[in-house]
């Protein structure tokens, strides 16, 4: 049975199991299995606030499904797809403006 009561559900402003993900065979040979947090990877990034909100979306959405562990609330993964929607068009109109501001400078410095 596949119903929200049964997935582990929490909700508060702290951190929260959802964003935490054991990561039991590294891809790299050398590393030993290791907890990986979903905000600790964002910071080491450097993420901006766009592409950080679309990698918290992807990840609640993919916990829920593969991990049972889900944010109160959640339901079929469809908010959490909608935000990366979302993000992901902001993410695409920054870098289009960064891309003009780099042509403008760079003709700008060819004068």
């Amino acid at each position: 049975m596949s119903d929200d009561s049964s997935k582990a559900q929490e909700y508060t402003g702290g951190s929260v199991s959802y964003y935490r993900v054991t990561v039991s065979d590294p891809t790299s040979p050398d590393l030993k299995p290791y907890e990986a947090e979903c905000n600790d990877i964002i910071e080491s990034l450097g993420m901006t606030y766009a592409e950080g909100n679309a990698f918290k979306a992807i990840w609640r959405k993919c916990a829920a499904r593969t991990l049972g562990k889900a944010k109160q609330g959640y339901k079929d993964g469809l908010y959490d797809a909608e935000k990366v929607e979302f993000f992901g068009a902001r993410m695409v109109a920054t870098s289009r403006r960064e891309v003009a501001t780099a042509k403008l400078e760079a003709l700008a410095g060819a004068q």
